[in-house]
């Protein structure tokens, strides 16, 4: 008999409110439960400064027609539940022709999920901190979605440099996600108060959110999370069966062990000083950690934060996460990432492993195929395709995993060195829940142009989640919102 997925079990202690994930032996057995129901999750992952041309593969088509590109094999084990999508442009909610939009860096990363032009919307509002809705929060914020999960949306990301925002108001290339035309989201750069936020059931908000005093005092006794749910977590178990009381001490083991990086992480953030404001102004010179350190390891950082965000889905905690690798102009030195040597094949470890990446915005504009400015990249496909294999490694279900009721996005608001915002870098990892056709690469021509945005986003709002949207985004050429057959299962 198949098992409705529904509300999952909570261990609570003092401060603490723990969703446990699915486990077979809590899941409903009555007649009415024979339609099983998956969570439907949406994590756009941005990247700044677009990419190296070494990130589009070759060929188009289906299966073993393509090949992925130097920049994304470290998605090869991923390849069958991916998707690469070349030729997709954002210029047309700024102009209908011109895909080189001016200042960049400040302009072009409004567009990235929201498709419209921020400075139009500014002269309405008469507001500087002012956007579109994000496709995100359209999600979020919708009847059918918004009540399901304790939070209704996260937004994490790892920036700790307050990057330059080409003379506009830096709410655009600081936040991807905005609730309304006047309120972005902020993300969360700290995991120490994302780990709490989600071991309290509460929303993982932006950089001021207030001190949890049951987690200051359990820092303060060197108490662990764990501690406060040990009586409920020890009468949930007497209730499994065999293979489910290995799972949930395998997940308590996990849970214990992201506290402890989540928390090292945390003191390197604040040893350093790096404490994000609430609402980023336009500064003369950047701040914060520019570099790794003693106290500080981006690399560090990435992992804990792949391993909240599969917590927050794991444990059901939302569903819809907005992830952001940096700030757009991200100056940020990446010297724990060795310079590549990249081929049309491939790429491979330099002969001299200390010969390390700098600046990511210089290495940006030094070549179209520089290995500094590939490695970068390559670094991040690692990371992103970690974290889509920890999701692929959790079960939704019987047989289902969570990155196949997920459309992971990974992408730039630019093309790359050229500052264009036409052939965009796109992939899709994730089964959509059984709607998307995987494992190709779709190629738009050239002629008649590139395949807007907005277009995505139209395909995910109605296809996926079944919202109605009427149109999403604006094209100035006219055009309306048409879906991508293409990535869409018959």
């Amino acid at each position: 008999m198949n098992r409705l997925i529904n509300r999952r079990t909570v261990l609570r202690g003092a401060g603490v409110a723990l969703t446990l994930p699915w486990l077979a032996s809590l899941a409903p057995r009555s007649a009415g439960a024979a339609a099983v129901t998956y969570p439907k999750r949406f994590l756009p992952i941005y990247f700044p400064n677009g990419s190296a041309e070494w990130w589009r593969p070759t060929t188009a088509g289906v299966g073993d027609a393509w090949s992925l590109s130097p920049i994304l094999q470290p998605f090869q084990a991923l390849k069958k539940k991916m998707i690469v999508l070349t030729g997709m442009e954002n210029y047309s909610a700024f102009g209908p022709t011109n895909p080189d939009i001016e200042p960049s860096h400040g302009r072009a990363p409004g567009a990235f999920l929201a498709c419209v032009d921020a400075t139009l919307v500014r002269q309405q509002t008469k507001i500087d901190d002012s956007n579109g809705i994000s496709v995100d929060q359209v999600i979020a914020q919708s009847d059918q979605y918004k009540s399901l999960t304790n939070a209704a949306s996260m937004q994490v990301g790892l920036s700790t440099w307050e990057s330059y925002c080409d003379g506009k108001p830096c709410s655009v290339s600081r936040s991807i996600s905005w609730k309304s035309p006047t309120e972005p989201m902020y993300k969360q750069v700290d995991p120490g108060t994302v780990f709490t936020a989600l071991m309290s059931g509460i929303t993982p908000s932006g950089p001021a959110t207030m001190p949890d005093p049951e987690a200051e005092k359990r820092k303060v006794l060197g108490k662990s999370v764990l501690d406060a749910v040990y009586d409920n977590a020890k009468n949930t178990q007497a209730r499994l069966g065999t293979a489910d009381k290995a799972k949930l001490d395998q997940f308590l083991t996990s849970v214990r062990e992201v506290e402890n990086k989540a928390m090292g992480v945390s003191q390197g953030i604040t040893s350093a000083n790096c404490s994000p404001v609430t609402k980023p102004t336009l500064v003369a010179a950047p701040k914060g950690i520019q570099t790794n350190s003693a106290a500080y390891s981006k690399e560090a950082h990435a992992d804990v934060m792949n391993d909240l965000i599969v917590m927050a889905f794991q444990c059901d905690v939302t569903r819809i996460i907005s992830y952001m690798l940096e700030d757009e102009r991200s100056e940020f030195e990446y010297s724990h990432v060795p310079k590549r040597q990249f081929s049309a094949t491939g790429s491979v470890n330099p002969t001299n492993m200390s010969d390390t990446c700098g600046n990511y915005h210089g290495a940006q504009h030094a070549g179209a195929n520089n290995n500094e400015f590939s490695s970068i990249n390559w670094w991040q496909s690692v990371k992103i395709a970690d974290l889509c294999t920890k999701l692929d490694a959790i079960s939704d279900g019987e047989g289902v995993t969570a990155l196949d009721n997920t459309i992971v996005m990974y992408a730039s608001c630019m093309h790359g060195g050229n500052l264009y915002t036409n052939d965009l870098p796109v992939a899709l990892i994730g089964g959509g829940g059984g709607i998307l056709k995987t494992n190709q690469h779709v190629k738009y021509p050239d002629t008649p142009g590139d395949r807007p945005m907005r277009d995505l986003y139209f395909t995910i709002l109605n296809k996926f989640y079944n919202l109605g949207v009427q149109s999403f985004g604006v094209n100035t050429k006219g055009t309306p919102n048409q879906y991508l057959q293409e990535i869409l299962n018959a």
